[in-house]
C-alpha cells in the first residue's frame, strides 16, 4: 500500500470515530449543565414551598390555640361555696358535691344518702349549664336518673315526675346498649371533645364513675 492510501485510511478512521466522539462529548457537556440547573431550580422551589408552609403553620398555631383556650376559660366557672358545707358548692337554693371517687350507681346513691343528700336531680337548663361549667371536663358523673321497674320508664330518685323536667339526652340516647348482662338502666352526665355542656347518657349501673350529690341549701 502506498503512502497516499495510508493517509486516506487514517482520514476515514478519524471521520468515523474522532468526529463522532467529539460531537458526543460536546453534547454531553451541554446536557449536564442543563440538568444541573434544572435540579437546582427544583430544590430552590421546594425549599421556598417548605418555608411558606412552616410560616403558615406557625401563624395558625399562634392564633387558634389562643382562641380555643380563651373560649374554654370563658365557659369555665369557679364554684361558689355560699352557705354550703366545705367542699360543696352552691347554685340557687341547692348545694352540690362532685365526687373525686368513682363508685357504681347504687353505691353512689347510698353515699349521697349518708351525706344527707341525693344523687343530682336536674330541673332546668340553667342548672345543667352551671353544673357543666364547674365540674371536670372529660369526666362522667352519675345522676339520680334510673330505670327501676321497667325498660324505658325513667324516674328521678326524689320522686320528681320525669315528664315534668326538661330532657337533655345526647343524640341517639338512651340506647340501652346490650353489651353487659344488666343493660343500661342508670343515667349519667357525659360530654364530647368540643362541647362544654354535659348531656345525658344511659350506662350500665355496675360500672364505676364519679357522681354528684345534691342537698337543699342551708
Amino acid at each position: 500500500m502506498n503512502i497516499t492510501g495510508v493517509r486516506e485510511m487514517d482520514s476515514i478512521q478519524y471521520d468515523e470515530f474522532g468526529t463522532s466522539d467529539i460531537e458526543s462529548n460536546h453534547s454531553r457537556r451541554k446536557i449536564i449543565p442543563q440538568r444541573g440547573m434544572q435540579s437546582r431550580v427544583v430544590h430552590l422551589l421546594y425549599g421556598v414551598l417548605v418555608l411558606l408552609l412552616l410560616i403558615i403553620l406557625l401563624i395558625t398555631g399562634l392564633k387558634y390555640p389562643a382562641t380555643i383556650n380563651q373560649h374554654y376559660y370563658d365557659e369555665f366557672q369557679l364554684p361558689v361555696r355560699g352557705t354550703c358545707s366545705e367542699e360543696w358548692w352552691s347554685f340557687q337554693d341547692s348545694c352540690y358535691l362532685a365526687s373525686k371517687r368513682k363508685l357504681n350507681w347504687n353505691s353512689a346513691e347510698e353515699k349521697c344518702i349518708e351525706l344527707g343528700a341525693q344523687l343530682l336531680v336536674l330541673n332546668s337548663e340553667d342548672e345543667l349549664d352551671y353544673i357543666s361549667q364547674v365540674i371536670d371536663a372529660g369526666e362522667r358523673y352519675w345522676v339520680g336518673l334510673v330505670e327501676r321497674t321497667q325498660e324505658g320508664h325513667w324516674t328521678w330518685v326524689d320522686g320528681t315526675d320525669y315528664k315534668s323536667t326538661p330532657h337533655f339526652w345526647d343524640k341517639g340516647q338512651p340506647d340501652n346498649w346490650q353489651v353487659g348482662v344488666s343493660g343500661e338502666d342508670c343515667g349519667q352526665l357525659h360530654d364530647g371533645p368540643h362541647r362544654r355542656r354535659k348531656l345525658w347518657n344511659d350506662a350500665d349501673c355496675n360500672l364505676t364513675y364519679n357522681y354528684i350529690c345534691e342537698a337543699k341549701g342551708k
